[in-house]
């Protein structure tokens, strides 16, 4: 199956043709082409090019559009005509897409989904690649003329690994919640405290950590009133988790810096957050290899030629490049402006 080349791709880049994550409308539009449906208001727009939809949204006041994620409608397969640029990478397309080969096809190159099915998924399976924050639906029971038990229904990104620990915690989510609330009103000798009696099991650590960080995301954006305290809170945890290992580098720089950038569009300072040139150097000292060495991909190339670690290493790259850019107009250091420029300049072509 030649398409079988182009959900791999999406599978394990998290990208469709290179973009989706972190790219304005138009650069998915020189990637794909003009021929789209686009539905928008003052806060969101979606383009749909038939196969896959590209999300965007803005805040109040801002007039740039942030990407939000993108979605491969699979299960539209037999029913559409797919968009030129993809039939002119990949070859015809088939009618519907079996997750028995896929998920084979990824098993033989080293990439191991992981079911993340919740209660709340009814008629379909679902599973994720950590590696590329990937989502896929599967379908468990046929849908009209559209898919067949066993069909992948769509494939979807990005699905961050907060959203795969709410989901695992089960009934213990209301008491995180609760003890946060706690947390909150404890000065720093305290709070150490609190985390040194409530760390769970080794195999379950990051997830506790990660949905401490969902919650308080969620109360900052409920909670208007106290959200420079909830802010404040986040700062901390997350440098709590670098301390104690949770995180590791790459991944406490990566949200970091989002947090940060999160903070100051939302117009709260403050005093402890990091600069951005640390925000950045953190980033950049964080990157798995050198600008010469990076894994980059040319308009014929795809994924399932290239060394598995390499791949991770761009992929990585490219996370933290998109985190450190956001910062770039706040950098003083002109040495280091210039070498994020330089990451910036070849990201479209990092995996």
């Amino acid at each position: 199956m030649a398409d079988l080349d182009f959900f791999v791709d999406v599978v394990v880049s998290g990208a469709v043709l290179g973009v989706g994550l972190t790219d304005p409308p138009d650069d998915v539009a020189r990637t794909l082409g003009g021929d789209f449906a686009e539905d928008r208001n003052r806060a969101a727009m979606r383009r749909d090019y038939g196969l896959v939809e590209f999300l965007w949204a803005r805040r109040p006041g801002s007039d740039s559009w942030q990407a939000t994620g993108f979605t491969v409608q699979t299960h539209r397969l037999a029913s559409i005509t797919v968009t030129e640029a993809l039939v002119h990478r990949y070859g015809p397309f088939g009618r519907h897409l079996r997750f028995t080969q896929l998920n084979a096809e990824l098993d033989r190159l080293g990439y191991h989904l992981q079911e993340i099915t919740d209660q709340a998924d009814a008629d379909c399976r679902r599973y994720w690649l950590a590696e590329s924050r990937t989502s896929l639906l599967v379908a468990t029971a046929r849908y009209q003329e559209m898919v067949d038990a066993g069909d992948v229904w769509s494939i979807s990104a990005p699905h961050p690994p907060e959203l795969v620990a709410a989901g695992r915690l089960g009934g213990r989510r209301q008491a995180v919640k609760d003890g946060l609330v706690h947390l909150l009103q404890l000065d720093e000798h305290q709070r150490r405290q609190w985390l040194d009696r409530r760390q769970p099991a080794p195999h379950e650590r990051a997830n506790w950590w990660l949905y401490l960080l969902l919650v308080i995301d969620q109360q900052v954006g409920n909670q208007s009133g106290r959200r420079a305290d909830w802010m404040e809170l986040k700062l901390w945890l997350l440098r709590q988790g670098q301390v104690r290992a949770v995180f590791t580098g790459a991944e406490s720089a990566e949200k970091l810096a989002y947090f940060a950038a999160d903070m100051r569009r939302a117009g709260v300072e403050l005093a402890m957050l990091p600069s951005a040139d640390d925000i950045v150097r953190a980033c950049l000292d964080a990157l798995p290899v050198g600008l010469t060495e990076v894994t980059v991909l040319d308009d014929r190339r795809d994924l399932s030629g290239l060394d598995r670690t390499h791949i991770r290493h761009s992929r990585q790259a490219k996370n933290l490049v998109s985190a450190a850019q956001w910062h770039l107009d706040g950098v003083q250091d002109a040495r280091l402006a210039a070498q994020l420029c330089e990451w910036i300049d070849i990201k479209p072509r990092l995996v």
